[in-house]
């Protein structure tokens, strides 16, 4: 059998192209590392950057450590894939950590601000119970809001309707955001708020078109 030769030329042609391929391939994870966003750039990108340097610098205490563990983008994907599967009678819980703020204490412990986000248990329609109606305000036709006096808790309830799901997700599945924080102010509470609902709305592209207002807390 006749072994086929190639040219010098051909042949380094051949390494050139295979050494520019491997160079193509992927990045090195160095490369993956640098350019991944940290936890404290995700927490702005659910948040707000400037309201996240703001509430940190409020707090007055050290370098916070953020927690974050996946973009707007990955946490719409996991609760759009939720509310799919949702029928009738189902009821779903899970909450989602969007993003935590750890800031230390001038004293022996840490101030927190997290975000979480989930479908909620109740529905649109329970708003206008008497039980519920004494702690919920009506903030417009598909957004609720809860703030119980003395507590650094505040809820927000948004009817987000996902294509796909069924028919009555939206009114009987809606959207949960709520923030913790240590005592903050209206303002920035709100701000942290309404930024973070806005967020997921828009990452969600829920149907009805939910309008989220700056303007939640009295």
């Amino acid at each position: 059998m006749m072994k086929r030769s190639f040219p010098a030329s051909v042949m380094t042609g051949f390494i050139l192209c295979a050494l520019a391929l491997a160079g193509c391939s992927g990045k090195s994870e160095a490369d993956k590392k640098a350019h991944s966003p940290t936890s404290l750039q995700l927490c702005g990108q659910f948040l707000g950057a400037e309201n996240v340097r703001r509430v940190v610098d409020a707090v007055d205490g050290g370098d916070a450590n953020a927690t974050a563990r996946q973009s707007p983008g990955r946490l719409a994907a996991v609760l759009t894939r939720e509310a799919e599967k949702w029928s009738v009678g189902d009821l779903l819980y899970r909450p989602y950590s969007a993003c935590r703020l750890d800031i230390p204490a001038e004293s022996d412990g840490a101030y927190v601000i997290e975000a979480q986000a989930k479908w909620s248990a109740l529905t649109v329609d329970s708003m206008r119970e008497p039980k519920y109606a004494k702690s919920w305000r009506q903030v417009n036709d598909q957004v609720f809001v809860e703030q119980e006096p003395g507590q650094p808790i505040v809820t927000l309830l948004v009817a987000c309707g996902i294509p796909g799901a069924a028919s009555e997700q939206e009114a009987e599945l809606p959207l949960q955001m709520t923030i913790m924080d240590p005592g903050l102010g209206v303002e920035q509470r709100q701000s942290l708020l309404s930024t973070f609902a806005r967020t997921l709305v828009d990452e969600l592209a829920c149907t009805g078109d939910p309008v989220v207002p700056a303007q939640l807390l009295r």
